[in-house]
């Protein structure tokens, strides 16, 4: 039986793309950029029921972290906070526009105006939980005139001008999806991060640390690899040599830092990295990446303070570099969380921004410099690789959130070319006649699936299968 969320799908993945070149319909870097928000979203629920509480631990409650809910939303089992919920606002708008243009819509707002205007209805309509300095600068913004994004970076500013300190890890904690704007471009990315902080965190430290840790998700998801010092570059001479000493620290085995301290933007990014730095997976390179992705969360819940909020600052970066894959079943299919969705809405918001930048930087140039010819899924808005064959099929992550007319999850897999398929539910027990027989469902509509002709499964809207 599969053993992740991501691999009930079943899917056929090209040769990766030279180094230094993105192929936007590449399936594997596809799964990186999903595994930004969740194994964010993953690490945010489950820090939740030790925010701010005794953190797991032997002769405790939990010896190891549990997404048991509560905390201080309370929140039900599996369910993010407003780390998540905040970067949906965020992603929402990404995923649809450049964040950086200074083009308005036909409302007259700019991709950053929907983003504080997103902040301001998430505020008012859904928060179960929000940070006291950003609440601080959503009530003043509320009293302000203007456009959204100015309203709010003014009501940041006179909060910074009147404490002196506003570099809070709540610009952080949000900036995972940004490093996912311009895959090829990592100035572009810098901007975009020191941009989507300003809306609330005036404070440099806070717009420095979102530049690092966006372009460290550029990164991993680009060139496969963990490293937080990539942007280092991107910063000013003097803040680049502290970052660096810091970055440093974090990755002692006992840090100067006090990582329980982490509610400001520099510790929460040390003790981010040191859960990822200080772990690795144990049981072999098959599980190496799933292993790490639970050692890093569970050693970032372990330090006690913000626990969801540096869980989802780590399982940003985690996710970027292994992809949604990496993400344990029983993990992915319990999150969900405010506007009520849950993984495959999530991850389809990654995808989407991911592919809108690309497209913007060479309108879906391949590498070998010709166009891609492509689809979208009909469910997710995900654009995937042309198939004349089966037009309307769904994309591969949506493929993996079907369940049966009850909404319980199946899995899907292949007898043999061209001799049908098998469906269980994650438990190994069979699913029902009707999921047997081509019927299964999609967020609650239903679809069919068959037989791919040459290996595979194809789900498909019913309007549009045979």
């Amino acid at each position: 039986m599969p053993s992740s969320w991501h691999d009930r799908a079943v899917t056929t993945t090209p040769p990766p793309p030279a180094h230094g070149t993105f192929d936007p319909l590449d399936h594997s870097l596809l799964d990186r950029a999903s595994g930004v928000l969740l194994a964010q979203a993953a690490g945010d629920a489950l820090g939740v029921p030790y925010e701010f509480a005794q953190p797991p631990g032997p002769g405790q409650r939990d010896a190891v972290a549990v997404m048991r809910g509560g905390g201080l939303g309370p929140y039900a089992p599996g369910e993010w906070s407003d780390d998540t919920q905040m970067s949906v606002c965020v992603a929402r708008v990404t995923a649809a526009r450049d964040v950086l243009s200074p083009v308005p819509d036909a409302f007259g707002a700019t991709p950053l105006d929907e983003v504080a205007a997103a902040f301001e209805a998430w505020r008012t309509g859904g928060a179960t939980d929000v940070g006291t300095q950003t609440a601080a600068v959503l009530r003043d913004a509320a009293a302000r005139r203007g456009p959204a994004a100015t309203r709010l970076r003014d009501a940041a500013r006179a909060l910074h001008a009147a404490t002196g300190r506003t570099a809070g890890n709540g610009a952080l904690m949000r900036t995972g999806v940004v490093g996912l704007v311009a895959l090829t471009d990592r100035d572009e990315t810098a901007r975009a991060a020191r941009a989507v902080a300003e809306v609330t965190h005036t404070d440099p430290l806070a717009a420095e640390s979102c530049v690092l840790w966006s372009e460290a998700v550029r990164v991993a998801v680009t060139e496969e690899r963990l490293d937080v010092r990539a942007g280092l570059d991107l910063l000013d001479a003097d803040a680049a040599a502290r970052w660096s000493a810091w970055i440093t620290d974090a990755e002692l085995p006992r840090p100067a830092a006090d990582l329980r301290q982490n509610g400001f933007t520099v510790t929460a990014l040390q003790a981010a990295w040191h859960a990822i730095a200080t772990t690795s997976g144990a049981e072999g390179p098959s599980f190496a990446h799933r292993n790490h992705v639970v050692a890093a969360l569970q050693k970032a819940v372990g330090l006690g303070g913000d626990t969801d909020t540096v869980a989802a600052i780590a399982g940003s970066l985690l996710g970027a570099r292994y992809g949604a894959r990496s993400v344990p079943d029983e993990w992915a299919s319990a999150v969900h969380g405010w506007p009520g969705i849950g993984v495959r809405v999530l991850t389809a918001l990654a995808r989407r921004t991911a592919q809108g930048g690309l497209a913007r930087a060479g309108g879906l140039a391949l590498p070998d410099g010709g166009t891609a010819p492509a689809q979208w899924c009909p469910v997710c808005g995900t654009r995937q690789r042309e198939n004349p064959r089966y037009p309307r099929h769904v994309c591969a992550w949506c493929s993996a959130a079907v369940t049966d007319e009850a909404g319980r999850p199946v899995s899907l897999s292949n007898v043999d070319l061209g001799g049908g398929y098998q469906a269980h539910y994650l438990d190994g027990s069979p699913a029902t006649g009707a999921v047997r027989g081509g019927r299964v469902w999609i967020g609650g509509v239903e679809h069919r699936a068959r037989d791919a002709r040459f290996g595979g499964i194809v789900v498909e809207p019913l309007a549009d299968a045979p």
